[in-house]
């Protein structure tokens, strides 16, 4: 595996903006790109069932097209990802208030977040990502298969109201696996919430290929948790047995995003957490989203307590999306491994809040099989 540097700017000119693309390509071929703004993947290139190589990651055209854009995509999407209700918490008795941008609630922590910033990058050896992989603690994880990526940004005390100085490091991997890595690490200051995910919008048939109602999903859980009318979870959970929500074995995408269920109507299309039967600190299978058509399989692999799966509900209605089809809501898949939405008002679920001082390490894989 190696990795490769070169600038990443707007199709429009003159741009202000500037930022640094890293294309990390594995013994097997297999290509992804990230860059500087918001620690994005730009995109996933995968062979099908043939051999033929495709981008299988929605994106758009540039730089100034991505910062733009709210849909966050392929972000590092922090330091909470997902809804908080009020958009308030407390941590040690002391009440915070972060911004209310979705309602009264709090979707993704506002601005700056990890998404809507700038980040340092480099270039680490072999080497020094199999350790940073070992001084996780994560078991289950592949040796590095080469060269990798590390993207590093401090979240400054107060950012949206969050409190600590929160420095952040990102790392992209190929594994020997053939799983593509992301490792997040923070240390805080203060205690505050440390709960990121990747905001990646997959389509396997090819980033172009249209509608993804065809594709089939499997989910290692036998709960969700339900959302109140604000699209917030709000402590309940039902199990999958019987609903449309039971993705223990491969369903259709067609039934998740079609279903008259409220749950799902409330959105216009999924948009819901799965509570996963992963073991804490062991990289564990969390769901596997095939297409028949192009033969590729992609599984997820964390050590996060939930995913939420999201189909694109709401793309479209932009020149500025990469390639010369526009894309159209439902035509991606996104897989976010996360901490649970919410979960910091709700006590039934792990704490997304990290200590003073505690270096913490959470991991996401998307392994091509």
């Amino acid at each position: 595996m190696s990795v490769s540097i070169s600038d990443y700017n707007s199709v429009k000119e003159p741009s202000k903006y500037k930022a640094k693309q890293f294309t990390i390509t594995s013994g097997s071929g297999m290509s992804a790109s990230v860059i500087t703004y918001g620690a994005l993947i730009t995109s996933l290139i995968v062979p099908d069932r043939d051999g033929k190589m495709a981008d299988v990651m929605l994106g758009l055209k540039g730089l100034d097209e991505y910062m733009a854009n709210g849909a966050n995509h392929g972000s590092v999407v922090g330091r909470s990802a997902n809804r908080i209700a009020g958009a308030s918490f407390m941590i040690k008795g002391e009440e915070y208030h972060i911004p209310a941008n979705e309602g009264p609630n709090n979707l993704h922590s506002g601005n700056p977040a990890y998404q809507n910033v700038f980040w340092e990058g480099k270039t680490v050896s072999e080497e020094e990502t199999n350790m940073i992989i070992i001084e996780s603690g994560i078991a289950g994880i592949a040796e590095s298969d080469g060269e990798a990526v590390v993207l590093s940004y401090n979240s400054p005390d107060g950012a949206c109201g969050f409190p600590g100085n929160l420095y952040t490091r990102v790392l992209y991997a190929w594994l020997e696996d053939d799983t593509f890595l992301i490792m997040y690490i923070g240390k805080s200051d203060k205690d505050t919430i440390f709960a990121p995910t990747n905001h990646s919008y997959f389509n396997l048939g090819g980033h172009d290929s249209g509608y993804v109602g065809e594709q089939l999903l499997m989910i290692n859980s036998d709960r969700i948790t339900i959302k109140d009318d604000l699209n917030c979870p709000d402590g309940r959970t039902a199990d999958v047995e019987g609903t449309v929500f039971d993705c223990r074995e491969y369903r259709f995408m067609s039934e998740l995003i079609e279903s008259k269920d409220p749950q799902i109507t409330m959105s216009s299309g999924i948009d819901q957490n799965w509570c996963l039967k992963t073991v804490p600190g062991t990289f564990s299978f969390a769901a596997s989203l095939t297409d028949p058509k192009s033969g590729r399989t992609m599984e997820c692999l964390t050590d996060l307590p939930g995913i939420q799966i999201y189909a694109g509900n709401h793309l479209g209605g932009s020149s500025d999306q990469k390639g010369d089809r526009p894309y159209k809501p439902y035509d991606a898949v996104c897989l976010e491994a996360q901490m649970v939405p919410n979960s910091v008002n709700l006590p039934q679920f792990a704490s997304p809040v990290i200590s003073a001082g505690q270096t913490v390490f959470h991991v996401c894989g998307y392994r091509f099989v």
